[in-house]
């Protein structure tokens, strides 16, 4: 009997007994399968046994069944053991086949063995079938085992390969201890501009296409992984191509260690990113011109603005000395009025202009706290409001303990601010109300007012600067800076201000601010 496979095969583990094994035998004598039964059963291998006679019936069972193992008498009338085992191996050739014959001659055995028959056991030495038969399926299980590692290995190779040529990246492989560095793919061509064929089996041909200013960190950075207990690398640098120019790349990298956690391998990926490091350097040269060019320009408002203060002063005073002349003629006084209103017009627009660059600018417009009564200043900017629109209607309500600090002054232009607005954009035939009530800590304010509402998609807006809700007369215009410079003293105030508009309930803005301002700016 044949006892290929040695020591080696006794060491893998017997297929899952939890079910008999399903056995097929081909044998024409009834005594004989019967031995072979109770072989089987007093050697521990508990067996279902499907026992068949001649070809037909055996070329069928192997059709039709999924056996464990396959027992054969050579001499079956009609139907020799060699045509038997070529039929099996056509079937299921990962099945153990054994021969159980009388006579066996050792050439023709050994011509069996080396046709594929994994045993032979002689019908007079019966006792020796269970260990061949254990055998036998140890060594199934290990060609099954074989094979199925082999295809694993096949089809992680295939993968491995495909994201290799499917992939943008070049990747690599370093050989820590023999300095080897391996390029998989054809993406190392892409990046370096040479052939893979060119490119050099060890890390010196790499560290050589490190640009010079970057090779010293880059190296550094990948030896401190190599010494810290960290398991990834990345850097970004630039690699010289064979075309003469250099290319930003990005690399990484997995650090395989040893027992003693000392790195002996590393494996990476790198990825050309020249056009992104490009566009990256032309839009923060873009943003740099932009802050460049915003600046300027807010410096030139604000020594613009600061230097027509003057000349308007003159303007207000010589207007003003005019109209109390008592000799003063009717045309004159009415020209007189207008160069007035025109030039106080004018020093609005020039406060909102420095307020604008002091936000932009400064961090923020400088308010002073002092103790105030806010439903005293709101009255008073009520009353300044009645006294320039007396054709208009403005109702004043206010509730509550009114005492704080805040920047009166301050708070008045914000009032004025937008209740000028409220007057401005709703019909003269609607009223405007002022509420102002008193919180536990702090005060709220609301300025209500009819007509059309401001369209949904400018609300969000509206406080920015240069954003106008509607379109006024030329005579009304403004440089769109009111509400923007709003914002900014509620903020320095530490408050909110935000506004709602519908059509059904007209235009509410809402300030809040706290008694005591969060930032007191000097």
């Amino acid at each position: 009997m044949s006892t290929r496979g040695g020591a080696a095969l006794d060491l893998l583990p017997l297929p899952s007994t939890d079910r008999p094994l399903s056995i097929l035998l081909l044998e024409d004598s009834p005594l004989d399968a019967q031995l072979v039964a109770a072989q089987l059963e007093e050697g521990g291998l508990p067996s279902t046994l499907e026992c068949v006679q001649g070809r037909s019936a055996f070329v069928a069972a192997l059709v039709k069944g999924k056996f464990d193992l396959i027992l054969s008498d050579y001499n079956v009338p009609g139907f020799d053991g060699l045509s038997a085992l070529e039929a099996a191996q056509a079937v299921c050739p990962d099945t153990p086949f054994l021969f159980v014959s009388g006579a066996l001659g050792e050439d023709r055995a050994i011509e069996l063995l080396k046709r594929g028959a994994t045993d032979y056991v002689l019908k007079d030495r019966l006792e020796r079938l269970g260990p061949s038969v254990r055998r036998a399926l140890r060594e199934a299980e290990g060609v099954r085992l074989r094979k199925r590692t082999e295809e694993a290995l096949r089809q992680s190779e295939e993968r491995y390969q495909l994201v290799a040529h499917a992939s943008f990246d070049a990747i690599w492989d370093l050989d820590l201890q023999t300095d080897a560095m391996h390029w998989i793919g054809d993406a190392a061509e892409e990046v370096f501009g040479f052939p893979v064929e060119e490119v050099g089996a060890d890390a010196a041909w790499w560290h050589r296409h490190i640009h010079g200013e970057d090779r010293e960190r880059v190296l550094a950075g990948l030896q401190r992984a190599f010494d810290s207990d960290e398991d990834r690398w990345q850097d970004e640098y630039r690699v010289l191509r064979k075309d003469g120019a250099y290319a930003y790349v990005a690399a990484q990298g997995s650090i395989l260690r040893g027992a003693d956690g000392k790195a002996r391998r590393i494996v990476g990926a790198m990825r050309d990113i020249t056009e992104r490091r490009r566009a990256e350097e032309e839009r923060q040269k873009l943003v740099h011109e932009a802050q460049a060019r915003v600046e300027f320009e807010q410096q030139l408002i604000g020594i613009v603005s600061h230097d027509l203060r003057n000349p308007l002063g003159a303007i207000l005073t010589g207007a003003s000395l005019m109209l109390r002349r008592d000799d003063i003629q009717p045309w004159h006084a009415k020209a007189a009025a207008r160069i007035l209103s025109a030039a106080e017009r004018a020093t609005r627009m020039i406060r909102d202009l420095l307020d604008f660059t002091q936000a932009r600018m400064g961090g923020g417009i400088p308010v002073q706290a002092a103790p105030c009564d806010f439903h005293a200043l709101t009255l008073q900017v009520v009353e300044e409001a009645r006294t320039a629109h007396p054709e208009r209607t403005i109702q004043m309500e206010h509730v509550g303990d009114g005492q704080g600090a805040w920047d009166s002054d301050r708070m008045a232009q914000v009032l004025s601010n937008i209740l000028g607005n409220a007057l401005k954009y709703s019909p003269e035939d609607t009223p405007v109300r002022v509420e102002s009530r008193g919180e536990p800590d702090a005060i709220v304010v609301h300025v209500r007012n009819g007509g059309d509402p401001i369209p949904p998609e400018m609300l969000p807006r509206i406080f920015e600067p240069l954003q106008r809700g509607t379109t006024v007369g030329r005579s009304e215009r403004s440089i769109g800076l009111g509400l923007y410079i709003v914002r900014q003293l509620v903020l320095a105030h530490g408050g909110t201000v935000d506004a709602q508009s519908n059509a059904a309930e007209g235009t509410v803005f809402t300030v809040r601010l706290p008694r005591v301002p969060v930032r007191d700016t000097p």
